[in-house]
């Protein structure tokens, strides 16, 4: 895409996907250098040795209690922000990061989602809201959009109000077991133009998953996103998807992506990051545990995902 961007940043700045973008990450606050905040550098340490808080699940947790302690990584416990309330963000028109609430349903899943250490974190705050809270300042650092930068929205999914956010976040969804209601919405969302980013899913999650879509938006099939599609060069150029790994290492990525009339050369209505947790990498950007390039490559992600979805 030599000699355009969609926010106004130049070919050299859009070029610069390495050093660039981690200098963006720590003068913005996401991001720690090695040593940063009292913590010992990645190293070459893998990913994978992030424990993951629900490799195990054993306990449905619809509730919503404030975890105060985040996953172990590399054997290091940390302290996380409180669960941010649902507190009313007034809708001001400009870009505000909305995650999608629901209440757990454990579905065939081996007994549900424990959450982080077993606390109880529901399904849908994984990450929340340290992961959109540190995104939100390199989408600010890295384009000309002026993102509400002061937390996120959260609604469930049959709320009016999420017509007015041009942009859905949801993660574990193989726990979400909606409403009628929910579904409906969720079909009208996507129809009137919404897009929807899914995060955070692997394994068996998928099925029950795909069975909510197609109820949603009948005959929709999933389809796997080709690496050359626009949404991998929307803003910063994308090689090889495949190259971010999961945090927790064990499986193949796949972006999968829902397609109007199930037409690839048509409007993308939702990108799904499956096998994979881009945000997981938001949430710690600034403590350390991972490698910079992998923390750099998953808001890359991010920042084109919105791009894309505000520009088509």
């Amino acid at each position: 895409m030599t000699g355009w961007s969609a926010s106004g940043t130049t070919t050299a700045v859009k070029a610069a996907l390495g050093a660039s973008l981690a200098a963006a990450l720590v003068t913005a606050g996401a991001m720690a250098l090695p040593g940063d905040r009292g913590e010992p550098g990645p190293g070459v340490a893998a990913p994978d040795v992030a424990a993951p808080d629900d490799a195990a699940p054993d306990v449905a947790s619809p509730g919503v209690p404030a975890p105060d302690v985040a996953r172990t990584a590399a054997g290091r416990t940390a302290a996380a922000a409180p669960l941010q309330q649902f507190e009313e963000i007034p809708y001001d028109g400009r870009f505000t990061f909305l995650r999608v609430y629901f209440e757990a349903g454990g579905g065939g899943l081996r007994g549900g989602f424990r959450g982080r250490g077993g606390r109880g974190e529901p399904p849908w705050a994984h990450d929340y809201p340290r992961a959109e809270t540190n995104f939100a300042k390199i989408l600010s650092e890295t384009t000309m959009m002026t993102p509400y930068m002061e937390g996120s929205r959260v609604l469930p999914m049959d709320d009016p109000e999420i017509f007015k956010y041009p942009v859905i976040y949801m993660v574990e969804v193989g726990y979400w077991r909606p409403s009628d209601e929910e579904i409906a919405a969720l079909g009208a969302y996507l129809e009137k133009g919404g897009f929807l980013i899914v995060d955070d899913f692997r394994d068996r999650q998928l099925y029950p998953f795909i069975d909510v879509i197609q109820r949603a938006l009948p005959g929709i099939q999933p389809l796997e996103m080709p690496t050359d599609h626009e949404i991998f060069d929307a803003f910063f150029r994308i090689e090889d998807p495949y190259a971010l790994i999961p945090p927790y290492g064990r499986s193949r990525p796949v972006y999968l992506g829902l397609f109007e009339n199930n037409d690839p050369n048509g409007r993308l209505m939702a990108i799904l990051n499956y096998n994979n947790d881009i945000a997981e990498y938001w949430e710690f950007s600034d403590r350390g545990y991972y490698p910079i390039d992998l923390n750099n490559d998953a808001f890359k992600f991010g920042v084109n995902y919105i791009v894309y979805a505000m520009t088509h």
